[in-house]
């Protein structure tokens, strides 16, 4: 079966190179040229559903990819992206500069790090693999996709294709196309 893995249309915070978190902002003018030119791209497919995190941001794409498509949406709280907490905001070199060795965890193992007040990477990619597991379980044999903010888009990517964990940071910070992934995903530990 497959699953197309949809990343949310880029913000003016993504295209300023700033990490977006949980904070709710609308697409940018880009954003919307994207979600018009992944219809396009996504319309051979055969997706049946589009299931999407419940923020702003995730039903906003899913709702203009849907229109495209002609199929429905569904929000699924635990779709929702990884809590970064304090790094909301912030840039690479911010980043790296204010927490070097989070950011150097990064690019190692990122299912070891764990933001000041966020969420643990580890435990957002059990939630987020858990819950497509339960979500493909419910959909049959039909191909859906799932709409997820970069952080999300980067932990379940890596998890279902095999990489290095240093592929995650790259994978987040360049979340810009749908892919399409064969599921059940391997039986393997994600990034590491």
């Amino acid at each position: 079966m497959k699953v197309a893995l949809i990343p949310c249309g880029q913000t003016e915070w993504q295209a300023d190179g700033r990490l977006l978190g949980r904070v709710e902002l609308p697409l940018s003018p880009q954003g919307l040229e994207q979600c018009a030119a992944w219809v396009r791209r996504l319309q051979g497919c055969g997706l049946e559903c589009l299931l999407h995190a419940p923020d702003e941001l995730a039903s906003q794409t899913a709702s203009l990819l849907a229109r495209g498509l002609s199929v429905p949406t569904k929000a699924v709280d635990d779709l929702v992206e990884v809590d970064i907490g304090l790094w909301a905001g912030l840039t690479e070199a911010q980043l790296k500069a204010r927490f070097a060795s989070a950011h150097r965890q990064l690019r190692e193992a990122p299912l070891n790090v764990s933001s000041p007040g966020g969420e643990s990477f580890g435990e957002a990619a059990e939630r987020l693999l858990a819950c497509i597991r339960k979500q493909v379980r419910r959909n049959g044999k039909v191909a859906v996709g799932v709409v997820v903010r970069p952080l999300s888009y980067a932990l379940i990517r890596c998890a279902i294709e095999p990489s290095e964990p240093a592929t995650f940071w790259e994978t987040a910070r360049n979340a810009a196309e749908p892919v399409l992934l064969d599921w059940p995903a391997p039986h393997r530990k994600p990034v590491a």
